[in-house]
């Protein structure tokens, strides 16, 4: 059997602080919704690690790099920042179909017309 890393078991550590923390905000859903929502809190916790760390790497490396083949030298995307634009759409796409799960009338859904998320920005903030 495969030895746990420290990183890997830092990042699963992380994974499970974001799933409680998650599960704490939808533990008021219907039975038949959080279901659902179990299996996409999996996956946005371990999509908000990622993207973490991709963008740890991203600036630490930056966003671009300098790719030399033979007598060829080209600037191109960083691969941690190319992961990190996929991502972030399925991510963001994931994070909004976990949200519209919430009851409309629920202050902690951000998705309504009249509020665009400022609020709920600064009030994290704080």
């Amino acid at each position: 059997m495969a030895r746990i890393t420290k990183k890997e078991q830092d990042a699963n550590e992380r994974i499970s602080a974001e799933i409680a923390r998650l599960n704490g905000i939808f533990k008021d859903l219907s039975e038949d919704k959080k279901e659902v929502a179990l299996r996409l809190i999996e996956r946005v916790a371990f999509m908000t690690i990622t993207l973490e760390n991709l963008e740890k790497e991203v600036k630490k490396k930056g966003p671009v790099y300098t790719f030399v083949n033979g007598s060829q030298k080209m600037t191109i995307e960083h691969p941690a920042q190319k992961s990190y634009n996929a991502m972030i759409q399925r991510y963001t796409a994931a994070y909004d179909k976990l949200f519209n799960l919430l009851p409309k009338d629920d202050p902690r859904n951000i998705n309504t017309e009249d509020n665009d998320g400022f609020d709920d920005f600064v009030r994290r903030r704080e």
